[in-house]
């Protein structure tokens, strides 16, 4: 009977493509898991990467931003020294029995006085070099947007505002007053010393009164709007340091 012979060289055969098509699906196995380890150890390093950045840009805002704190109190305590000595000065020239003194100088030289802020950028502008998706917290990342983006421009609006009151009110409180002394050591706020050409007539000047009372006002607003953007500056670092603290 040939046909038994027949029969085993055919299972042989099949045999051996069956352990062929086994080694070659082993084979391909073997391949696609070195590929998906390869692509794993690839995502691992560029997350790592990115996390570094991350981190580095964390801590530039942050650095940035407790410079700008600080900056931004002395503003205030700057301001606020201007509006109270502006609101004592108010009180004197509307009192009927009051007499100038020379103590009063640095009242006068205050009047329209004011102290600037300018924030650093530095954190902000290499985030930006790097986009926005590198951070991972999105609350945060839409808080600092919104602090850079919005909350300083609009303290620049407000330096601005600044910088026009004193430009137009200059003139017309230097037509009423002497500047009897100019100290560069001394606070910006204070470097100036004036007296009034003639404090009784003073008193009665209304235009000089309304001057110094629109200009009070307008420091009230500015001393606020900084207070409030202070307040989101300290959240803002807050948040930045928890995100920091995580790793």
């Amino acid at each position: 009977m040939k046909i038994f012979p027949k029969i085993r060289q055919e299972l042989m055969e099949k045999n051996k493509t069956g352990e062929y098509l086994k080694y070659a699906i082993g084979e391909i196995v073997l391949v696609v898991i070195g590929i998906l380890i390869a692509l794993s150890i690839n995502n691992w390093n560029e997350n790592r990467k990115e996390n570094i950045v991350e981190f580095k840009i964390l801590q530039t805002l942050n650095n940035d931003l407790q410079t700008d704190i600080l900056n931004i109190k002395g503003m205030i305590k700057s301001d606020s020294l201007v509006i109270e000595s502006n609101k004592q000065l108010i009180i004197v020239l509307k009192d009927n029995q009051s007499n100038y003194n020379s103590s009063m100088d640095t009242m006068f030289g205050r009047i329209n006085r004011y102290d600037v802020f300018f924030p650093q950028k530095d954190g902000y502008k290499f985030l930006n070099s790097k986009g926005l998706e590198i951070l991972r917290n999105d609350n945060l990342k839409s808080e600092i947007v919104n602090l850079y983006d919005f909350q300083y421009a609009l303290i620049a609006e407000i330096m601005d505002l600044k910088k026009q009151l004193y430009l137009n009110t200059n003139s017309i409180f230097n037509e009423y007053l002497e500047t009897i002394s100019s100290d560069s050591k001394v606070k910006f706020s204070d470097s100036q010393l004036k007296k009034p050409n003639d404090f009784n007539a003073l008193k009665k000047n209304t235009r000089f009164m309304n001057h110094i009372t629109h200009i009070y006002a307008e420091q009230i607003i500015f001393l606020n709007y900084a207070k409030a953007i202070l307040v989101k500056m300290e959240s803002t670092s807050s948040k930045i340091e928890q995100e920091i603290a995580k790793g």
